[in-house]
């Protein structure tokens, strides 16, 4: 039996992220802001049953911690969690460890710390959403009176916020509501109760009050594009460039987002092809073969619900992942560069200029992913809790240990047996999000929610 021992992990305001304006070497994963790196303290953690929140809100939305709205981030996003993490970081120093098949290249230590997470940045609120342990935290007390306050606070103000913020906002609170409705990607509605009934009312109600009209979701930044120089990011949402937008079978991405975001695939050809619709389809049930290809790449965009409860696209940009392959001149592969980059809200809405996407170091601390399940600060299953690990070792779970994998053709078998076309998008447009949102539409999580809009107007 183990014993473990309880630390806690203490970091500046969000943790495990390094910003840095110009340039970056970061990493990508599936699913994965501060000024420092985390140091892990350590003094023994003395917490209640209930210090799953942190001390205090952040200034997320507006200036003023004690906002509405940043209490209602609070209560959705930033959590004290319980973590065990691997020898790859100098603060396991004097840590007992173990070693485990699945990833035999790390010891993981045998006592657990306790880490600050903030939560500002590219993941759903009431972690982990894969069951329905992250949403307990908010039926109960005190997190169900301490949200239904911020909630009714923020429902009874006149307070003027701008676009973009509502946009961010009704993407959190919409993710919080589906969280509530059912258990992760099973669309059976969670154990009727009076405090389950309430905090969907409210979250719904929100919903609908700070809706974009359309003219202000075309108006939203394209965030990436004002990023990409700052980050040395690749130019992608053009038709005359040299990455190609493809798809192909369902993302898995858009899957385990909840069809509330849409992943958009983009590959970077060796050569310019000829035939483009052969090239691509010459891809298909290979994951492996990385003769054609110099790159792939992943940006992942919101879904915003209009007055009327119709769906559209947006050009908010939340995450970015870019693999470059480099290769000896025979072709052969010499290593995976990696870069990834994530959604800040409060550096988006105070610095537009930016961006608002915050650079990932490879080597920053990330938690594992378990199997299919994408969601942050996921337990694993040998541990019962999360497992902190570099950035780039949490993506070899998925690409391999070179990252060489293309996981967007990793299919092998068919239904019916008939394999559908690799499709060739049009970059300028949201050809990608038609297909998400079609799904979407007819999810009963949605059905729920859109019953709370006036679809009539």
């Amino acid at each position: 039996m183990v014993v473990v021992n309880s630390h806690r992990i203490l970091t500046k305001v969000s943790f495990s992220r390094s910003r840095f304006a110009n340039f970056f070497i970061a990493a990508l994963c599936l699913g994965v802001i501060c000024l420092v790196a985390p140091v892990i303290a350590g003094r023994r953690a003395q917490q209640g049953p209930n210090a799953v929140f942190l001390d205090a809100p952040s200034a997320v939305y507006a200036p003023d911690p004690n906002d509405s709205w940043n209490k209602i981030f609070f209560y959705l996003f930033s959590r004290r969690v319980e973590t065990r993490i691997t020898d790859e970081f100098p603060e396991f120093r004097g840590a007992t460890s173990f070693t485990y098949r699945e990833i035999p290249s790390v010891g993981i230590s045998t006592r657990s710390f306790e880490r600050d997470e903030v939560g500002d940045r590219a993941i759903d609120p009431l972690y982990p959403s894969f069951r329905s342990t992250g949403a307990e935290v908010v039926l109960n007390e005190p997190g169900y009176s301490d949200l239904s306050k911020a909630l009714g606070q923020a429902l009874g103000e006149n307070t003027t916020r701008s676009p973009l913020a509502r946009a961010l906002m009704q993407a959190d609170l919409w993710s919080a509501y589906d969280t509530l409705y059912s258990t992760k990607f099973s669309q059976r509605p969670m154990p009727e109760t009076e405090q389950r009934r309430s905090l969907l009312d409210l979250l719904a109600r929100m919903i609908r009050k700070i809706a974009l009209t359309d003219r202000e979701i075309d108006s939203l930044p394209a965030n990436y594009s004002v990023a990409a120089p700052l980050q040395s990011l690749p130019v992608l949402f053009r038709n005359d460039g040299e990455w190609l937008e493809v798809a192909w079978m369902p993302m898995q991405h858009d899957y385990a987002a909840g069809y509330r975001r849409v992943a958009r695939v983009f590959l970077k050809p060796v050569h310019p092809p000829r035939h483009v619709n052969t090239f691509l389809n010459g891809l298909r049930g290979d994951r492996y073969s990385l003769v054609d290809l110099n790159g792939v790449a992943l940006v992942t965009q919101l879904l915003l619900i209009n007055p009327k409860g119709r769906l559209l696209p947006t050009s908010l940009t939340t995450d970015v992942q870019v693999r470059l392959f480099e290769k000896t001149p025979d072709g052969a592969l010499k290593r995976t560069s990696i870069q990834i980059s994530e959604i800040g809200r409060r550096q988006l809405i105070n610095s537009p200029l930016s961006g608002g996407l915050v650079v990932e170091d490879e080597n920053a601390p990330a938690y594992r992913a378990n199997g299919n399940d994408y969601t942050f600060a996921s337990p694993q299953p040998f541990l019962g809790t999360p497992l902190l690990v570099r950035l780039r070792t949490r993506c070899t779970a998925c690409h391999g240990s070179d990252l060489s994998r293309v996981m967007t053709f990793a299919f092998d078998s068919f239904p019916n047996g008939d394999i559908p076309p690799v499709r060739q998008l049009n970059p300028v447009a949201h050809q990608a999000a038609d297909a998400v949102m079609e799904k979407k539409a007819k999810q009963k999580d949605f059905e729920s929610l859109q019953a709370f809009f006036d679809t009539t107007q």
